[in-house]
């Protein structure tokens, strides 16, 4: 049997499994339980089964207690379910030694340095189910964590057994195609470069291991926060192993097995990777063709880089190798996963698969073949695929107004136009607006706190015949409409009509400009925002966690809070999102990160009422909708200043 990279010998599974009164009959032996423990022990040698709690827990067990626990089943005794039983088998490594290439020549074949700006994977535990990853090696330290070894002769589960040795070397070349340290000036740059790499050595060091060994690794490795397992490894079929995958799945976590390389030596079909339950990657090389040592077949899912691929080696800390094989190619298409989750990590292991598959650009005959399976893996396009940026908007929202410095109003969808100042000499530049609740008017306030209404907006009263220790900066509505609050630079807060003043920052000494104003609900409270992200908070609202402590590369311009005070959210200049017990959606760096877009100054943010969705208002008059929120028309090289949705 190969496992991406080795080779089983002989067939799986136990010849016969019995009972005789109190005897077992184990691969043909027929073995007294008490009497004789010395002759069970070697007739069960090699068995092995996997086995289920009644907590859904599972465990590999081997030797008499795999034939103990299958005889338990039989009897009906205990409370275990034994899934599979079989004969233990040899797996080893699937490389090949072919023509040295140029230095990561795959990071040309795949977008992997143009998607770090949207994932780097990290938060993301990858497992390498290999040789061990030598976590002190130069390009990794700091990546490893501590992991699980299974091919030393130590006593099982020592904690001195954490995987992170390597005398192999092959581990630690997979694990550096993955997660090697990008831009420090040392070897080479893994595809996914801010992954944790989970150790757990199956193999020993001339590359042979244990199907059973292989099962117990990925359960292990499932149950301890593995989102990804690496399988570059293959052999014979086991049921055991598959067992294992698919009990991986249910706790989410995808795993990739290397397609074989032994399409020159009759294409046999490689195990796990055959099983429908593991994405099995074939390799191409660097003119994007198949690469002649990849095996082919209706189970490889997909390809990747394989051929004269520099990483990371086992046998020194600053040792690297040039090594080939479907074991090379597996490790890109764990880091694509991991990044992907990375960006994503509510992803379900089935939309992770759908979406590595339909992300993958199409290589050989059109559609799924033989060879390339659905296509080489595409970094980029799957980061998109998974957590598109809605810069076309949602469905949610009935349209809003956007206001400008000189007084204009614009209105986008089921937003009415009500008037504006257009042509009327002002005091001062427009700063801020706000609706009447049934959003048949709405006002228009100044620098110097001059307020204009239109449409069923009343004039409460303003502030341009005072003088101002600040400028206003922003404006909020009582919930009834009847009445509404400006807020000066300084925190200062001036109510009018039944907007009630609940305090102020007005003889404060702020670290940072204040820059806007939410109301709560009831008009009981409200929350105003700070240049550095720094919240306060007045009457019946709640503080949910500020930015006013972190350094940040760019100054907070506005808040909006979710409709029932539980959180809020700030956008900064360039459009970053900072999310406080509220659902993030999306942001303008990311959406220039995937479509080029120039930098563009946000001013203002808006959510809805149904608080899974919001607007970025850009200085420029351009709309971005995120979530659920509609899109409905931007302005043009217009300097704005506020966005007031319609109800």
């Amino acid at each position: 049997m190969r496992l991406g990279g080795a080779r089983f010998s002989g067939k799986c599974g136990i010849s016969a499994l019995g009972v005789v009164t109190t005897l077992v009959m184990v691969a043909g032996a027929m073995v007294a339980g008490a009497e004789s423990s010395a002759s069970a022990a070697e007739a069960t040698k090699g068995l092995w089964a996997v086995s289920q709690d009644g907590q859904g827990q599972m465990h590999v067990v081997r030797g008499l207690d795999a034939a103990v626990a299958t005889m338990d089943e039989r009897l009906g005794r205990g409370s275990n379910k034994v899934l599979s039983t079989e004969q233990d088998e040899t797996v080893r490594l699937l490389t090949t030694n072919d023509a040295l290439r140029p230095e990561q020549w795959a990071f040309s074949a795949v977008t992997f340095e143009s998607a770090w700006p949207l994932s780097t994977g990290a938060g993301i535990k990858v497992a390498v189910v290999d040789t061990g990853v030598l976590g002190s090696h130069e390009d990794l330290w700091g990546s490893v964590l501590p992991g699980l070894d299974l091919a030393s002769d130590a006593a099982q589960y020592d904690p001195a057994r954490n995987g992170a040795v390597d005398p192999a070397g092959h581990g630690t070349h997979v694990a550096g195609i993955i997660a090697a340290h990008a831009n420090n000036g040392l070897g080479i740059a893994g595809a996914a470069p801010g992954v944790k790499i989970m150790p757990i050595r199956v193999l020993d060091a001339s590359g042979n291991g244990s199907s059973s060994d292989v099962a117990e690794g990925i359960i292990w490795a499932a149950d301890h926060g593995a989102r990804v397992i690496n399988l570059s490894l293959g052999g014979g079929a086991s049921s055991g192993m598959r067992i294992a995958i698919q009990y991986a799945r249910t706790k989410q976590a995808v795993t990739f097995a290397a397609a074989g390389n032994s399409y020159l030596k009759g294409n046999q079909p490689s195990y796990p990777a055959a099983y429908p339950e593991a994405i099995a990657v074939g390799a191409i090389d660097s003119s994007l063709r198949h690469a002649s040592f990849s095996n082919t077949g209706t189970y490889v899912d997909l390809v990747a880089p394989g051929d004269s691929i520099w990483s990371t080696y086992g046998t020194g800390r600053s040792q690297y190798a040039l090594m080939s094989g479907t074991s090379m190619a597996t490790p890109y298409a764990a880091a694509t996963a991991a990044l992907v989750l990375g960006e994503k990590p509510s992803l379900s292991a089935a939309a992770l698969i759908q979406v590595l598959e339909a992300s993958a650009t199409d290589m050989g005959s059109s559609g799924r073949d033989n060879t390339y399976g659905y296509g080489l893996i595409n970094a980029r396009r799957a980061l998109v695929a998974a957590s598109p940026p809605k810069i076309d908007g949602g469905t949610s929202g009935h349209g809003y107004w956007i206001a400008t410095i000189d007084g204009q109003v614009h209105a986008f969808g089921g937003a009415r136009f009500y008037g504006d100042l257009s042509g009327r000499a002002i005091s001062a530049p427009i700063v801020a607006s706000a609706r009447t609740p049934d959003g048949k008017g709405y006002w228009l306030a100044g620098a110097d706190g001059a307020v204009y209404s239109f449409g069923n907006a009343q004039f409460l009263g303003g502030l341009n015949d005072r003088r101002l220790n600040s400028p206003i900066v922003a404006m909020a509505a009582s919930p009834k409409g009847m009445g509404y609050i400006l807020l000066g630079r300084d925190g200062g807060v001036f109510a009018f009509g039944n907007a009630r003043f609940y305090g102020s920052t007005g003889g404060w000494r702020l670290n940072a400009p204040v820059l806007d104003v939410t109301m709560t609900a009831d008009g009981r409270g409200y929350w105003f925002v700070a240049a550095d992200g720094g919240v306060f908070t007045f009457g019946n609202a709640r503080f949910h966690g500020s930015t006013g402590s972190m350094k940040l590369s760019q100054p907070v311009r506005s808040m909006t809070a979710a409709a029932n005070g539980k959180g809020y959210w700030m956008v900064a200049d360039d459009g970053g999102i900072f999310a406080f017990n509220v659902p993030f959606e999306g942001s303008l760096p990311r959406v220039r990160a995937v479509y080029g877009y120039p930098y563009i100054s946000s001013v203002r943010m808006r959510s809805l009422p149904t608080n899974d969705g919001y607007y970025i208002l850009g200085l420029d008059g351009s709309v971005w909708a995120f979530g659920s929120a509609k899109y409905f028309g931007s302005l043009s090289r217009s300097w704005a200043v506020d966005l007031i949705q319609a109800p």
